[in-house]
């Protein structure tokens, strides 16, 4: 997806190619009023579309109102919460280790045990 400016630029370009096409078309359709008026029609149409997707866009932009203050209160309230993310994390990590510690020492009982047992097997059928 594309960023706003960009979004923007691509609108601004279907506006000109809009106008544009609309007085080829225009001219082409000579005095053919019929024509004429359903290229109108679109065209007016193309036009007012797309000048109500640049108005949107242009609303959508982030205003110039945001002081240094805010920037860093905002600033300051990420690190905080980046910290507090960065504690979970940690945490997380040091739970999933003694879980992984677990299931290694689980799994190396069971290694034992399979092993203690085919041994008695073995020694059984050779007995």
């Amino acid at each position: 997806m594309t960023d706003r400016i960009t979004q923007l630029q691509e609108e601004t370009n279907n506006l000109a190619t809009y106008m544009c096409d609309s007085v080829g078309v225009l001219q082409s359709a000579g005095t053919n009023p019929d024509k004429r008026k359903s290229d109108i029609a679109l065209f007016s149409k193309l036009i007012s579309d797309t000048t109500a997707n640049i108005n949107l866009l242009i609303d959508s932009l982030p205003t110039e109102e945001i002081s240094s203050e805010n920037q860093l209160s905002r600033l300051t309230t990420l690190l905080k919460e980046n910290e507090e993310a960065d504690k979970e994390l940690a945490m997380a990590r040091e739970r999933a280790e003694k879980q992984l510690n677990l299931i290694k020492s689980a799994s190396s009982a069971i290694a034992s045990s399979q092993l203690k047992i085919r041994a008695e097997l073995a020694a059984r059928l050779t007995s």
